[in-house]
C-alpha cells in the first residue's frame, strides 16, 4: 500500500543521510517514477527532503530536521530480524526476503557490522528435527488462506485417527513446544477449534470469502491438545537429573531426600506417554499414578520375556 511505503521511505531517510532513487525503487519493487511521486508526496506533507548531486549523492532528510528523530535503534533493527529469521526458517517466501531486506536497509552502513554482531547473538529456527515435506507446503498455503480470508476444507483425524471433513474459516498460524497449528471456525462443528499439522492429510482452498468473526484466541489456546493429561510422580538420582532437567526443567522437583529427587511432571495418559517415563532414564521409578506404574511394570515384564531374561 502506499501509505506503508510512504512510512518505510520516511524511516529510511531519517536512518540513512542519502539513498538513491534507484535504490528505493528497488527495495520497494516499484518504477524510480513512482518513487520521485512518493518523495514530492513527503515533502508537501512537511517532512524538508533534499537531494545531493554526485556518485555518492542521493535522496535525504534536512539534517536539522533528523536530529533525535530516528525511530529505530541498531537494537531495536537487530531485534526485529531476529524474529523475522524465525519466520523465514520455515516461510521462505519472497516477501519475507524482501522484508528482511527493508528492514535491514534502515541501518546507516556504518552500523551494519553492529547490526550483525547482535543479530547472531540470537538465533530461532523453527524448523522441526525431523523431515516432513508437508510442513513447508502447508504454511505457504494456509497464511495465503489467512491473509486472503478464503475458507479451506480439510481431511483432519482425531486422536483415534478417525479422519473427517471440515470446512474451516482460517484465522491464525501459531507454533507451540515443537508442533504447527491451523486455528480457526470450523463450519463442521459450528465453533473455533485448533488443528494440529500433523493429523492434516489433504488440504484444499476455495473460492469461498468468510467475514470475520470476533476472535478470543485465549479461548483457542486452552485445549491445544486433545489427549487428556496426568501428573506423574518420579523419583531418580542425581546421574539422573540432567535427563529429567533436560526434558522438564529444574522447576518440576519437589525434593531431594536420601540421595534421590522427587518431582511432579506432566504426561499423556495413553501408553505413549507411560513409554516415555522409561526412557527417561533406567534408574527413573515412577511412583504414582498407580496407573502409570502398574502400566509399566507389566510392559517391562513383557519385554523381558521377549528377550528371554525372565
Amino acid at each position: 500500500m502506499k501509505v506503508e511505503r510512504l512510512v518505510s521511505i520516511i524511516m529510511l531517510l531519517l536512518e540513512r543521510k542519502t539513498i538513491s532513487a534507484p535504490e528505493l525503487a528497488e527495495i520497494f519493487e516499484v518504477s524510480t517514477r513512482t518513487i520521485y511521486r512518493d518523495i514530492d508526496t513527503i515533502n508537501q506533507a512537511g517532512i524538508p527532503i533534499v537531494t545531493y548531486p554526485g556518485p555518492n549523492g542521493g535522496i535525504g532528510i534536512m539534517e536539522q530536521y533528523k536530529v533525535d528523530k530516528r525511530l529505530f535503534s541498531t537494537t531495536d533493527v537487530a531485534s526485529l530480524l531476529i524474529g523475522l529469521g524465525g519466520i523465514r526458517s520455515v516461510l521462505t517466501t519472497e516477501g519475507i526476503a524482501n522484508t528482511l531486506a527493508k528492514v535491514k536497509s534502515m541501518v546507516p552502513q556504518e552500523q551494519l557490522s553492529e547490526l550483525d554482531f547482535q543479530m547472531n547473538q540470537i538465533t530461532i529456527d523453527l524448523t522441526s528435527w525431523t523431515q516432513d515435506s508437508r510442513q513447508s507446503d502447508y504454511l505457504v498455503l494456509l497464511k495465503k488462506a489467512v491473509a486472503e480470508r478464503q475458507t479451506l476444507i480439510l481431511d483432519y483425524s482425531n486422536a483415534n485417527g478417525d479422519i473427517t471433513t471440515r470446512e474451516v474459516e482460517p484465522y491464525r498460524l501459531l507454533h507451540k513446544g515443537n508442533s504447527w497449528y491451523l486455528q480457526g471456525y470450523c463450519l463442521l462443528r459450528n465453533e473455533l477449534r485448533t488443528f494440529r499439522f500433523n493429523r492434516i492429510s489433504k488440504i484444499a482452498p476455495t473460492n469461498t470469502k468468510f467475514t470475520l468473526r470476533p476472535i478470543d484466541f485465549s479461548k483457542l489456546d486452552e485445549g491445544l491438545s486433545d489427549i487428556p493429561s496426568i501428573e506423574a510422580t518420579i523419583r531418580f538420582p542425581e546421574s539422573a537429573k540432567k535427563d529429567i532437567v533436560g526434558f522438564y526443567g529444574d522447576g518440576v522437583i519437589t525434593s531431594f531426600e536420601n540421595g534421590f529427587y522427587t518431582a511432579k511432571i506432566q504426561i499423556a495418559d495413553n501408553e505413549r506417554g507411560y513409554k516415555l517415563l522409561f526412557l527417561l532414564s533406567n534408574t527413573c521409578e515412577c511412583i504414582a499414578p498407580e496407573k502409570a506404574r502398574n502400566y509399566l511394570i507389566d510392559w517391562t515384564t513383557a519385554f523381558a520375556k521377549l528377550y528371554g531374561v525372565i
